[in-house]
C-alpha cells in the first residue's frame, strides 16, 4: 500500500515522521518513508488553500497512492471539544469563498454561482471518504479559511453563518483535489486552541502535535495488520 500524508508545515508532521524508516527525498516538498509494509510519502504543502491545491494536484499526477491523510492542527470553534483532542474531519466547506455585501457574506452557492450539488459538493460540502471505521476519532465538520480568525467580531460572524466544529487553513482545498482526481481522502486534525481573540498563552500546540502523532500512528498501524 501507498500512503500520502499531507501537512502544512513540518512541524505538524515531524513527531510522525520520527516514527518512519526514511528513505529519501523526491523533491523539497516531498519525502519518502516506510512503515512495515506501507510506502509513506509526506507532503509539506504551505500554509493555505492555494499552497496545497497545487502542491497536492501536482504530487497526485505524478504519483498513485491509495490513501491520502491530511493532518494538522486546528483551532476549535466548539467548546464541547478539548485542547489536545485529536478529531476526525468528515465535512468541510470554503468559508470565505463568496462576495461581501453591505450587511452580510454570501457563499457562492447563495449568490447561484454554483449549484449547492454540483460535483464534488453535496449539499454545499466536501466529504471525506467513507473510512469504514478506520477512524476512532469524534467526527466533526470543517471550515477552511486563508486567514486564522483572531478578532471577535469575525469570529462572531463565523459562528453565524457556519455550522462548523473546528477550522483550518487547508481542509477543504485538499478534500476538493482528492474528489477530482478520484483519490480516497481522510482529515486528521487536533485541537490546538480555541477560535477566539487571539491569546497564545492559552494554547497548547505541543499537547496537540503529540496526541496528532499518536492518533495517526494507531490509524497507519492498523493498516499494517492483515485481516483475518
Amino acid at each position: 500500500m501507498k500512503i500520502l500524508i499531507i501537512a502544512a508545515t513540518w512541524m505538524e508532521v515531524k513527531l510522525l515522521a520520527d516514527e518512519f524508516e526514511f528513505l529519501g527525498e523526491k523533491s523539497n516538498f516531498l519525502k519518502k518513508y516506510q512503515l512495515a509494509d506501507i510506502a509513506i510519502d509526506i507532503l509539506i504543502a504551505g500554509i493555505g488553500t492555494t499552497f496545497t491545491t497545487f502542491h497536492l494536484t501536482n504530487t497526485l499526477q505524478q504519483n498513485n497512492y491509495q490513501l491520502v491523510f491530511n493532518i494538522g492542527i486546528a483551532g476549535s470553534l466548539s467548546r464541547e471539544l478539548k485542547i489536545g483532542q485529536v478529531v476526525n474531519v468528515v465535512s468541510e466547506e470554503f468559508a470565505d469563498l463568496g462576495i461581501e455585501k453591505k450587511e452580510e457574506f454570501l457563499t457562492l452557492f447563495e449568490t447561484g454561482f454554483i449549484d449547492s450539488n454540483e460535483f464534488p459538493f453535496e449539499g454545499g460540502l466536501l466529504k471525506a471518504s467513507g473510512g469504514n471505521g478506520m477512524l476512532d476519532f469524534i467526527k466533526v465538520r470543517g471550515i477552511t479559511t486563508n486567514k486564522s480568525h483572531g478578532r471577535s467580531s469575525s469570529i462572531a460572524e463565523i459562528n453565524e453563518k457556519f455550522s462548523a466544529h473546528i477550522e483550518s487553513m487547508e481542509g477543504a482545498a485538499v478534500f476538493y483535489v482528492c474528489s477530482w482526481l478520484g483519490v480516497s481522502c481522510y482529515q486528521i486534525r487536533a485541537i490546538s486552541n480555541f477560535v477566539e481573540p487571539r491569546d497564545s498563552s492559552h494554547w497548547n500546540i505541543p499537547l496537540a502535535l503529540e496526541n496528532l502523532k499518536t492518533g495517526v500512528l494507531n490509524v497507519l498501524t492498523k493498516l499494517t495488520v492483515p485481516v483475518n
